[in-house]
């Protein structure tokens, strides 16, 4: 499917004739719909919502020092759009935090909710080190991550065999504006914060992995603790972009669960 435009947003719509069911899926940081490429296949029985988060990809800049609550407002104005009065969110990273305080503020719009490798950060040594890249980024633009980034999220192995994939990512992160990315940086020390104490009572699916540096276990049983209706789920030997890295074992949990 080509991409549509709606207020400021680029997205994609993939139906199925097999399904009523929408999943909205909602990317990470530095990135676009396109991460997604590798789940589409796997996920054919269900109707897919795919869009750029405000200053990414093909979407409108978000304004200066945006919010959580400025990207929920963006997918409920695209819902309201399609007529959708309830779907699935799957968010990767900023995208799971996104979707987290979408379903906080429109529980009723959500039916379920996955929570890809999400951040939790909430220590003064998180803050000074997401601070830190966002002033990088700004200063010398978001080439000067990138190298950083491909080591977190990939591993080592993947790196050195797929270097069309790393390649593709280069281009991803390097894409975006420094100015608009290193004012979305800190959403990802600042958003978990506001998320933090905040209860959510949708169901849940908590997903990491074992060497996700920053979001791991520890992470994602922290999460939990404010969805009481959450199942927490650890990959082992994937990082921060198993959802590319290893797709099929990503999608076989959330299928597992939604079918549940």
């Amino acid at each position: 499917m080509k991409r549509q435009y709606v207020d400021g947003t680029c997205f994609k719509v993939i139906k199925s004739n097999l399904s009523n069911n929408y999943l909205v899926l909602v990317h990470g940081l530095g990135l676009n719909l396109d991460v997604w490429t590798w789940q589409i296949p796997l996920l054919k029985s269900y109707n897919i919502i795919l869009y750029d988060l405000k200053g990414h990809g093909e979407s409108d800049p978000t304004n200066l020092k945006p919010s959580l609550q400025d990207f929920a407002n963006q997918l409920n104005d695209l819902l309201e759009h399609l007529n959708l009065n309830e779907v699935t969110l799957i968010g990767f990273s900023l995208g799971a935090m996104i979707a987290r305080k979408f379903s906080i503020i429109f529980p009723k719009k959500v039916k379920s909710l996955v929570l890809l490798n999400s951040p939790n950060k909430s220590s003064e040594k998180e803050k000074i080190e997401v601070e830190s890249r966002a002033n990088l980024v700004k200063n010398k633009g978001a080439d000067a991550t990138v190298d950083a980034a491909l080591h977190r999220w990939f591993s080592d192995d993947f790196r050195k065999n797929n270097t069309q994939i790393m390649e593709l990512t280069r281009h991803w992160i390097r894409s975006n504006d420094k100015n608009v990315y290193s004012e979305i940086y800190p959403l990802l020390y600042f958003g978990s914060i506001e998320l933090s104490g905040n209860p959510c009572s949708t169901r849940a699916l908590i997903l990491t992995c074992d060497e996700d540096f920053a979001n791991g276990p520890g992470v994602a049983h922290k999460i939990s603790n404010d969805l009481p209706n959450s199942k927490v789920v650890i990959l082992k030997k994937l990082r921060h972009m198993a959802l590319v890295e290893d797709p099929k074992s990503v999608n076989d949990k959330i299928l597992s669960f939604l079918d549940s």
